[in-house]
């Protein structure tokens, strides 16, 4: 929400004239949870705006320039930046008035329902940009209509006295409009250090638990790469030439544990032929079966 066709202080503003003071609006979410709508959220905003009006320090929508002339009268003014002093005094007298943490707002439209009672919080900061900075600064002007139309007399008292001088610098519109930005800047960036030291005790809090988390997520990735690494050992394909040298081993030993278990039978006496021929069999099959692997890996070379 943002106050068009003017420039203004108020500590509902700031310096690109947002609407930064109405709690609801300051975020999806609290939009959200105030459960409000449109109408009565922008009625609100207005509401507290005419109680407590803005301080104009420019108008910078021709439509609204011409209606004000309109209704203060006919008058000659110079190019460049006005004073609009028939707009009323703001209370806060700059931006960023220094106000309470919490304001409640309860307002009633007539023959509405009342609005619920709503927590206005200013703790909302925006960024601006140096560029957007830049533009609020107010353009030098080319001429300066009460220095046209002073006497003699009292121009020559400006040119030599330099306290009038600088009496007379520092009431114009343009100055007060640099001096409004520069305390509007200073109150901003002083907020912001406030709001940012609110969180300084959770920020140490999460950065410790941070760290603790990350301690122990390097202990779990090196619990991790072990097993990683004995995983890759254990389903890692065998090297063919390893696998042959041990197929032949175990062959090797299979036709001795079959020859040892044929002279072992020959030398008992050779009784129960059958089960001799079933065990020498199994060991002499197991035999075969490890040399013809062998014979194939080696063909596949």
């Amino acid at each position: 929400m943002t106050l068009h066709g003017v420039r203004a202080s108020h500590n509902w503003l700031d310096i690109r004239m947002k609407v930064i003071g109405y709690a609801p609006i300051s975020s999806d979410q609290r939009w959200r949870s105030a459960n409000l709508k449109l109408g009565d959220a922008v009625y609100q905003v207005i509401h507290h705006f005419q109680l407590t009006p803005p301080s104009i320090l420019d108008i910078t929508d021709d439509n609204l320039k011409r209606l004000q002339e309109s209704l203060s009268g006919p008058s000659t003014r110079p190019t460049g930046p006005t004073n609009n002093n028939q707009f009323p005094p703001s209370a806060s007298d700059g931006f960023q008035r220094p106000n309470n943490d919490y304001t409640h707002v309860n307002n009633s439209r007539q023959g509405n329902q009342p609005v619920q009672n709503v927590i206005v919080e200013e703790k909302v900061n925006y960024e601006v940009e140096d560029y957007e900075v830049d533009a609020l600064i107010p353009p030098i002007p080319s001429s300066f209509l009460k220095i046209d139309n002073m006497p003699m007399s009292e121009l020559k008292q400006v040119m030599d006295d330099r306290a009038v001088l600088e009496s007379f610098v520092g009431s114009t519109s343009g100055v007060k409009t640099l001096k409004e930005l520069k305390q509007s800047i200073e109150t901003s960036n002083v907020n912001a250090a406030k709001a940012n030291l609110v969180h300084e005790g959770e920020m140490e809090g999460v950065c410790s638990e941070v760290e603790s988390l990350k301690q122990d997520l390097d202990s779990k990735m090196q619990q991790y790469r072990k097993l990683d690494a004995e995983r890759v050992a254990i389903t890692h394909p065998p090297d063919l030439q390893e696998a042959i040298g041990e197929l032949n081993k175990a062959k090797k030993n299979a036709y001795r544990e079959s020859e040892e278990f044929a002279d072992g039978w020959v030398e008992s006496g050779g009784e129960n032929v059958s089960d001799f021929v079933k065990k020498f069999m199994e060991v002499r099959l197991l035999y075969h079966t490890r040399a013809a692997k062998a014979e194939r890996l080696e063909n596949s070379m």
